[in-house]
This record gives C-alpha cells, structure tokens and sequence, in this order.
C-alpha cells in the first residue's frame, strides 16, 4: 500500500489504519509493543478515547506513525498533560520547532492541572534541551505568551530572563539583545535571588561590552547585593567594576574596588589584580614598572591578548620597535588561545590596529592597511562603530600610494561592502 494521507478523526483509527497498512495482527502488534491486545483493541474502537503516552508511544513507534498525524488526532479530544509531555519530548529531537510549538500550546490547555504547574513543567522541558536554541526560544516565546495572557508574572519573568541569556550571545546584535535585557529588568522582582544574580550580572557583563560603564557599575552593584559575598559572581562583578570604574578615569575608585577584588580566593584573582595593577602604574606615570609587571603578567597569565595590546602601546610610543616586534613575532601563541566572546574578538581586533601601526612606523603600508582590514570586520562584528571609524581614517590616510593596486583595492571594497550590510 502507499503512504496514508487521508485525514482521521481518531486516534483509534489512525492507529487501525496504519497496523492494517503494515498487515499486522492485533496480536502481532501487541507482542511487539508489550501492551495488553484488549487495550489495543479498545484504543482502535473508540473505548479508550485519551490512552496515556506510556501506552501511545509504543504503538505509533513500532507503526512508525507519523508524529503529525498524531498530534492532529489527539488535538480532537481533551487529553491529559503527562500525554501532551511526553510527546513534547518526544518531538523535541525532531528539528520540527512549528510542531513542538503546536504541542507546547496542547499542553498548556490541559484542564487536569493548573496553569502555573503546567507552565513549570513546559519550562522544565525548555531547560534539559542541549544545544538547540532555536527550540528553545520557540518554546520560550510559547510560555511568555501564555503567562502573559493568563497573568502569570513568575514565567512571564523567568521567560523573558532565559530568552535574553540565549539572545545575548549572537554578538552581531549586541544594542537589540542590551535592550532585551533591560526589558527583563520591569519583571525583576518576580525572580529568585539567583535569578536577579545572573539578570544583573550577565547584563553588567554586557554594559561594559558595550563599554556603558555607568551601567555597568550600577548592575554589578545589584549583582553583589544578591549574590554570596564570596560567590565568583561576586568577585567578578567587583571585577567589572573596577574596570568600569578604570574605563571612565575615576582611577580611585578603580583601585578601592581592585583591592576589595584582591581579598577572594580564586585562581583567576592574581593575573587580574596584576594586570590592573600594571595599568595603574602606567596611568601614573610609572612606565618602567608598568612594563615589567605587564612583562610579569605575559610569562603566566591565562588571557595574554590585553597584556600584549597593553605592552604594543607602550612600545610605540616609546618607539621602541625591537621590543614591539618580538611580541608580534609570537603572536600565534596570543591568537590561538582566542574565543568568540566579546571581549576575545575585541582583543585581538585591538592587536591588529597596535599591528599595523607598528607596521606603519617601518613604512610597511601594504601589510599595515591589511591589519586594519581585519580589525575593521572584527569590531563591525561588535557593532564598535568608534574602532571601526578609527581604522577606516587609517586605511584612507595610507591607501593612496594603492590606488593602482588592484587586489588592494578589491580588499578595501570587499571591506565596505561588509560594513554596508
């Protein structure tokens, strides 16, 4: 026979239909699935109207039912929520996110259970699901729509906060996901204290990304007021907020809240508070020592690119190029280590500006606007318009002497069509 297509109004004879497709007896049927052949037969005349899902799965798995077919038979009665679920599970592995939405929506509409109970449960589901963040925004959108609608401010909190801390990592939307998380913040007191924690936190990590420094420092604050004080939340919103403060000049503050970070005890303390340190000193006028702290930092520290972003500076301007070159002629160990996160791909967009110009102090102009193409895609990435802008003035300043150049030429377009789109 060919494949079914025709449309059943029960679930009884979608499961006939397909076990006469496959001629197969009741009996066979039941020996294969394990479930009483009297069930079976109950289920396919109608006596059994709402089967639990430990007695449908079996049956449509060895029938090789497909799973659409059984959600548009169920849909036509009232089943129960454990049904609804494990179907829910069951869907979730297959790429189908309009059909786990469709059962999400089933679920919630279950009467055997109460809304905030069935809400808990489908947001169980949302967070045991790996390495899928397409289904677990559909499902997301699916419990803050209902919680809003049935005026449940917990999930409609909980629902926003973890969409954001799924959104918050496409960095090429790093101001509309700020803004997402910002919205969280009206529903803030329906959280749990952990949840207010990560709120604040996650959200100062991304002020600062932004370089909203302000913000940041009121956040972290917040995250410090909900946290364990001995919590590596804690130490590192205090972090953030030293560097906040370090960004913005206030450099007092900058230090009293280094020293209040150098009071925890976790392994990532010391090469932060060394760093700092290093940078104070070179803010103070102290250049020698800054350089060797920094020097100090490089042989042990676990991130080396703001290490060696710092220490390209300082060379330049002292235009001690020797110095400045030997760290460039290693550069494959500091780029290596390198992540996606923000503050990885601002590093290194930053060692390719200090790059090229250095490149440009030896008149290597060529290689130099290479530099700064790469690093004007990398910040572009980071919408950082202010970098972009600086390496555009460098790339016009010296491009000249190329415009005859054609693969030059075609790098530079390439690079503003990128940034056109």
């Amino acid at each position: 026979m060919g494949s079914i297509s025709a449309v059943y109004s029960t679930l009884g004879e979608l499961i006939q239909r397909y076990r006469y497709e496959r001629s197969m007896t009741q009996a066979k049927l039941a020996e294969l699935t394990r479930i009483n052949r009297g069930s079976i037969s109950k289920i396919e005349n109608g006596d059994i109207k709402r089967p639990d899902y430990a007695t449908i799965q079996p049956i449509i798995s060895v029938l090789n039912v497909p799973l659409r077919e059984v959600i548009d038979a169920l849909s036509l009665t009232d089943h129960r929520s454990d049904t609804w679920f494990g179907l829910l599970h069951n869907s979730t592995s297959s790429g189908d996110y309009s059909l786990s939405a469709e059962i999400a929506s089933y679920l919630l509409a279950s009467r055997n259970e109460e809304s905030e109970v069935l809400l808990g449960k489908l947001f169980q589901i949302v967070q045991e699901i790996s390495n899928d963040n397409e289904l677990k925004l559909s499902l997301l959108n699916i419990v803050i729509t209902y919680a809003r609608s049935h005026g449940i401010q917990r999930f409609v909190a909980r629902g926003t906060l973890h969409k954001y801390l799924i959104e918050r990592d496409d960095f090429s939307k790093m101001e509309a996901t700020y803004q997402s998380g910002q919205y969280v913040l009206h529903y803030v007191e329906f959280l749990s204290r952990e949840e207010k924690a990560t709120l604040y936190y996650k959200l100062g990590v991304h002020a600062y990304n932004l370089k909203r420094f302000d913000e940041c420092i009121e956040l972290c604050k917040k995250a410090i007021i909900e946290e364990d004080a001995d919590s590596s939340f804690s130490a590192y919103s205090t972090l953030l907020i030293c560097n906040s403060y370090f960004r913005l000049e206030q450099y007092e503050m900058a230090e009293k809240y280094l020293k209040i970070f150098s009071l925890f005890s976790f392994s990532f303390v010391k090469e932060n508070v060394d760093f700092m340190t290093a940078k104070l000193n070179e803010n103070k006028g102290n250049i020698e020592l800054a350089i060797s702290q920094l020097q100090n930092c490089l042989d042990y520290s676990t991130y080396k690119l703001n290490i060696v972003n710092s220490l390209l500076e300082i060379y330049c301007s002292n235009n001690d190029l020797n110095a400045a070159n030997e760290l460039i002629q290693r550069e494959s160990d500091y780029l290596a280590q390198s992540s996606n996160t923000p503050v990885s791909v601002s590093g290194r967009a930053h060692y390719f500006v200090n790059k090229g110009k250095y490149l440009l102090v030896l008149d290597r102009k060529r290689e130099a606007i290479e530099n700064f193409v790469v690093s004007a895609k990398m910040f572009a990435d980071l919408s950082e318009h202010k970098q972009i802008y600086e390496c555009l003035e460098l790339i016009f300043e010296n491009m000249k002497s190329f415009e005859d150049d054609f693969e030059m030429m075609k790098k530079i377009s390439a690079l503003f069509v990128e940034l056109k789109n």
